[in-house]
């Protein structure tokens, strides 16, 4: 069975998912809007736009394709899980059904590194400013104890701070 672990904006999940073969990065975006208006769009243009449509069946479409591709990956990568991005469900879901998740996550002096990813990869302005708002927020929220953490030190990524735990090789 994969390890499911949600990790924050600009840490290197669609990087990990490309590289390597056991590893599914689930991107949200395909699951979370209908992509009608902005289909000619990249996928990292698409992030943050107003005028996009919810999909009515998330975010249960995205927990069902998680279980679904849970056990065909060593590692499943999934979007954070809060309230303030209308999906809460999904670890309210994980937790209910006693499945195990790890969040990844940057220090709160992580800032810096994570907004020069997002530019670096041609994220909008809008969506750099929806996970500045967020960040602090996010940080202090996942810093919990409850949560099973996967610190990501400034200035590395998320591959680093998984082959140093040795979930990744």
């Amino acid at each position: 069975m994969g390890k499911i672990i949600a990790a924050f904006a600009g840490v290197g999940k669609s990087y990990i998912g490309k590289k390597y073969p056991n590893v599914l990065d689930l991107e949200s975006t395909y699951f979370k809007w209908l992509e009608n208006n902005v289909a000619h769009l990249t996928e990292e243009k698409r992030k943050g736009r107003k005028d996009r449509i919810l999909n009515p069946l998330w975010p249960q479409n995205y927990i069902e394709e998680m279980l679904k591709q849970k056990d065909k990956y060593d590692i499943i990568l999934i979007q954070l899980s809060h309230k303030r991005l209308a999906n809460e469900q999904i670890f309210k879901y994980l937790d209910k059904n006693k499945i195990e998740y790890f969040v990844a996550r940057p220090n709160l002096t992580g800032w810096k590194y994570i907004e020069q990813r997002l530019r670096e990869r041609g994220n909008t302005e809008e969506f750099i400013k929806q996970v500045k708002d967020n960040f602090k927020i996010f940080i202090k929220e996942f810093s919990k104890q409850k949560y099973n953490q996967i610190i990501i030190e400034d200035g590395k990524y998320l591959e680093d701070a998984l082959i140093q735990k040795g979930m990744l090789k």
